[in-house]
């Protein structure tokens, strides 16, 4: 029995897949989280490679045999991947934008813990925020939303064409990041309305009773209002994380019609 004959056209269509399919298991949310080992992201890579690549179409006579070209044709499935898994990834960094707003006003700035996913210092508000807006998007299976989104972006996008990055893109990106701070701010909402008012209150006292240490008794008190106020809103968050992830979603399937090449305006 001879040995199976490899297609140069259909590795190298693989090859592309892959591509795509890798950096937005590298970077996308939860997925991508570096408490993940390298292996297991490897692993989930070539098995959503292995089941998508028979699935998607392309024109074999389209694939480059030689390597510049096939290197150009790389990096657009590169870039697309990654600016992919950024769109969705602005979801959770809501959470980060939405502490930072917290920990200032609850005067916890100087709070900070190391935070995993950039190796930076984050408050520990923002941890917090963080870590609950992380569980929600799991139990909203939002990594199948990522996977979901993959899997279409291979019919609308698939490897082998020149995608031409137009306005349109870079438009829709600026949107997602725009609702990334709007979201943050509705997060934020409650916790800032109250410790405005309260922070109204002192600044009150502090004029009728100027022998009063005002200071010493608001700081714990800003802390013990903000982190009570920040458990009961909780219940709006799911809401709020759904709103997320749908307009995310959204964004990804208009992003992928953007860089088709049967759409009026794609790339090609």
């Amino acid at each position: 029995m001879g040995a199976p004959v490899i297609n140069a056209a259909e590795f190298a269509g693989f090859v592309l897949v892959l591509l795509r399919i890798s950096m937005l298991v590298a970077l996308a949310p939860v997925i991508g989280s570096p408490n993940i080992v390298t292996e297991a992201k490897v692993a989930i890579a070539l098995t959503l490679a292995f089941v998508l690549a028979p699935q998607v179409s392309y024109e074999a006579f389209m694939m480059p045999m030689d390597l510049f070209g096939f290197l150009f044709l790389a990096l657009g499935e590169v870039i697309m991947g990654a600016v992919m898994a950024f769109m969705v990834r602005l979801v959770l960094e809501t959470a980060n934008l939405a502490g930072e707003y917290l920990s200032f006003q609850m005067g916890m700035t100087m709070v900070n813990l190391m935070d995993p996913q950039t190796g930076a210092q984050v408050p520990v508000v923002s941890r917090l925020v963080y870590i609950v807006f992380t569980l929600l998007f799991v139990f909203a299976d939002g990594h199948m939303i990522v996977i979901r989104a993959m899997a279409d972006s291979f019919r609308a996008a698939p490897p082998g064409y020149l995608y031409l990055w137009g306005p349109e893109l870079f438009t829709e990106i600026m949107r997602s990041v725009g609702r990334m701070y709007v979201l943050a701010v509705k997060i934020a909402a409650p916790v800032v309305a109250l410790l405005f008012c309260v922070k109204v209150s002192f600044g009150i006292v502090s004029k009728a009773v100027p022998q009063m240490q005002v200071l010493f008794v608001a700081m714990p008190l800003y802390i013990l209002v903000g982190l009570a106020v920040l458990g009961f809103s909780m219940d709006f968050w799911p809401r709020l994380l759904g709103q997320g992830l749908y307009e995310a979603q959204e964004a990804l399937r208009r992003v992928s019609q953007y860089l088709s090449p049967l759409a009026p305006g794609g790339g090609g």
